[in-house]
């Protein structure tokens, strides 16, 4: 069974159980049984309150979701109790165990709240990360209401029929939602899609027709339920006072916690005898006829209910709550760890036992890489490690991962049912390229598209997923407005890279620049919220002859990528370092008889079908047309800029880049113009305005020096 992810932010707000149970104790309303019963309501409709305003989505998506979160904070706040009782912390919740629940300190109740604390809280993350991904998590509902349910069904009459009967305060009517709401959760968990079963109708019918010799897992698990149901019935008459000797020698030589008259063992082993011991019957009649579809559902309920069951029950007969005539005698652990351990395996095993082979999700290693405007196969297949399971009912599920705890769909399949989502419509659809093939297309490349995309099989009852890296070819460059260096947030940074046919660089991006030569002394912003630099000559005014680069991008005398870590990214103020990819039209150079201001720039370019261009498309047709001009143009940010793929004295000096000229004044200073041209517009004639062409000029032929303004393949 595949865990989901853990839900962070239904974490975080459970612990904040910690202070809050701390400064409880220190209020004198709470010494009051009325006090603690009042304030218990009262932080649980705050709690409710508060989970709603953030998970508001996720709660109309599926309503269990406040549900779980609620009880994580309750299993924090049950895990503070046993650890007070047991002396390894103090402080905390001494006023709920004094006044709201004394029962709590007896070993059982200690025990429950181990169980509640630490399984229990990790099956609540799990289950609201598999929410907040639209994932199944019925497996896991079904196990966890299995083992809710027994823990009620054995506590709540402990407290009613054992010496704890008298102290039972007005608290005692908080467990009655602990009852009904998982009875209203279970209906809805078992209401989810039913798994598969991990056998087609041909594959049950063969299995009917074999006997049990020749299916040797279902002969032991049919053993060991047999034992197991004697040892259910054995000792529900040992609490019932069964006469024989053997019952005698059992409850005082082997189990005399079983006597104990806090009552909860006694109700234990009666549940055990009237619930799990039918069910014992049931499982063994579908594992002699294969085919019974509610064993699977049922398997994982009983599972959860022994799990807890024995684990309270061994924990409290040797806890030091529990009175030395009633724990379990030093010369008897060896046999009663064996058996009980036994006892809470066997359900676990046959539970799995009917489940589905593993999928596996089988992806291209490394990356794959594209451009702009391009079709690209996200590889990715799958098989089962059950060859005969059939691939009816398997959702293949692409998403991209745009933040460390955050995904965005991207497309699904079910079957016949397919859906793209948000950009990804009429561009995503399935390869198709037979059985097991997950393998997603992706047409008309976007700068945005760049990026991890994680892709999911699962049948409900298993899943895997594997992970793609689409890369693009293109080139960084490091951009300010006009405002001047250090004057944009992250967001502006975000909206100023857009404007300019950009998208803020990556991490690696940036990285992989710097090793191909980009020089640059001005921090700038990254796609992942860090601030960095590339320095290939290190020099004083760029941190040092001596200074450090980032992991993996050296430093010292051979300079580095500079790393300023991850900054306030609505306060601290960088440049941006953006990238871009493939132009899908053309930038060519308008030189005009005259030259212009930046007023004239717009409307020369409008004479020839185009647009002034950003510098983002400069970069691009100077990487990837390879446009060299040596003459300044405007672009539509005000800028003068011009490039060059092959250096010359005269242009600027012997590196290839794209030159700056800053924003000269707009009004005053002359230049030519740089256009871009939309793919589908004709060919500008010749006239009265001079043009140049992308591809005009051309390398020079031999290695290139690095540059402060460097091409970048990714």
């Amino acid at each position: 069974m595949d865990i989901p992810p853990l839900a962070g932010k239904i974490a975080v707000l459970s612990l904040g159980a910690l202070p809050l149970s701390f400064a409880l104790n220190y209020v004198s309303v709470l010494s009051y049984p009325l006090g603690v019963v009042l304030m218990s309501t009262l932080i649980l409709g705050l709690l409710s309150l508060a989970i709603y305003s953030l998970s508001r989505s996720d709660i109309y998506y599926d309503p269990l979701y406040a549900v779980f979160a609620v009880f994580a904070f309750t299993s924090v706040v049950d895990l503070l109790i046993a650890l007070q009782e047991d002396g390894y912390m103090a402080g905390f919740m001494a006023f709920y165990t004094k006044e709201g629940e004394p029962y709590l300190r007896t070993a059982h109740g200690v025990f429950i709240c181990y169980w509640d604390g630490i399984v229990h809280y990790l099956l609540y993350l799990a289950m609201t990360g598999a929410i907040r991904k639209r994932k199944s998590y019925r497996n896991l509902g079904l196990y966890w209401l299995g083992s809710f349910i027994m823990s009620i069904l054995v506590f709540l009459p402990g407290n009613i029929l054992g010496k704890y009967s008298s102290e039972i305060r007005p608290t005692f009517f908080l467990t009655v939602p602990f009852v009904l709401v998982p009875c209203w959760a279970g209906l809805r968990v078992f209401s989810q899609t039913q798994v598969p079963t991990c056998c087609t109708p041909n594959m049950v019918e063969e299995a009917q027709r074999k006997g049990l010799l020749r299916r040797p897992v279902d002969l032991a698990l049919i053993i060991y339920l047999i034992f197991a149901a004697f040892f259910t019935l054995f000792r529900g008459l040992v609490v019932l006072d069964c006469p024989m000797d053997a019952c005698f020698v059992y409850i005082y030589q082997y189990e005399p916690y079983l006597r104990d008259p806090v009552s909860y063992p006694k109700v234990q082993m009666l549940v055990n005898m009237f619930y799990v011991l039918p069910f014992y019957g049931l499982a063994i009649y579908a594992l002699i006829f294969p085919g019974c579809s509610w064993l699977p559902d049922w398997a994982l309920v009983f599972a959860g209910a022994i799990g807890q069951a024995q684990f309270s029950h061994m924990g409290a007969s040797m806890h030091l709550r529990t009175p030395f005539t009633y724990r379990v005698p030093e010369d008897a652990w060896t046999s009663f760890f064996v058996c009980n351990l036994l006892y809470a395996l066997g359900p676990h095993l046959l539970a799995f036992q009917g489940e589905s082979g593993s999928v596996v999700v089988q992806t291209a290693p490394g990356q794959v890489v594209s451009h702009r405007g391009g079709t690209i196969v996200l590889p990715c297949r799958y098989h089962y490690e059950a060859a005969t399971h059939g691939h009816d009912g398997v959702r293949l599920k692409w998403t991209k991962v745009v933040d460390p705890l955050a995904f965005a769909d991207v497309f699904v399949a079910l079957g016949p049912q397919h859906r793209a989502f948000g950009s990804y419509r009429g561009r995503a659809e399935l390869q198709g390229d037979g059985p097991g093939d997950a393998s997603l297309v992706l047409r008309n490349v976007t700068l945005q598209d760049y990026g991890r995309y994680e892709c999911e099989v699962t049948n409900e009852l298993e899943d895997d997923t594997g992970m793609v890296k689409l890369d693009l070819e293109g080139v960084v460059f490091p951009y300010h407005p006009r405002g001047g260096r250090y004057k944009l947030t992250f967001a502006e940074a975000q909206r100023a890279c857009a404007e300019q046919d950009g998208i803020l660089a990556s991490a690696e991006q940036l990285h992989a620049a710097w090793r191909d030569g980009l020089d640059w002394c001005n921090a700038g912003w990254l796609r992942d919220g860090s601030v960095q630099y590339p320095v290939s000559q290190p020099r004083e005014p760029c941190g040092g002859l001596g200074g450090t680069g980032s992991a993996g991008a050296g430093g010292g005398a051979s300079g580095g990528v500079r790393n300023y870590g991850y900054r306030h990214n609505a306060e601290e103020r960088y440049d941006a370092f953006c990238f871009t990819s493939n132009l899908p039209g053309r930038v060519f150079f308008l030189k005009p008889l005259r030259p212009v201001p930046f007023s004239g720039a717009a409307r020369a370019c409008a004479a020839r079908g185009a647009a002034v261009a950003k510098v983002g498309q400069l970069f691009a047709a100077w990487k990837l047309q390879l446009l060299d001009r040596c003459a300044a143009g405007w672009l539509a940010d005000g800028s003068a800029r011009y490039p060059i793929v092959n250096p010359r004295s005269r242009c600027g000096g012997r590196r290839p880049g794209v030159r700056s000229l800053g924003f000269p004044d707009a009004s005053r200073r002359l230049f030519g113009v740089y256009c871009y041209r939309a793919p589908g517009a004709p060919d500008p004639a010749p006239g009265g305005w001079g043009w140049g062409w992308a591809g005009g000029g051309g390398w020079a032929g031999g290695a290139r020096d690095p540059a402060a303004w460097t091409p970048l393949r990714v």
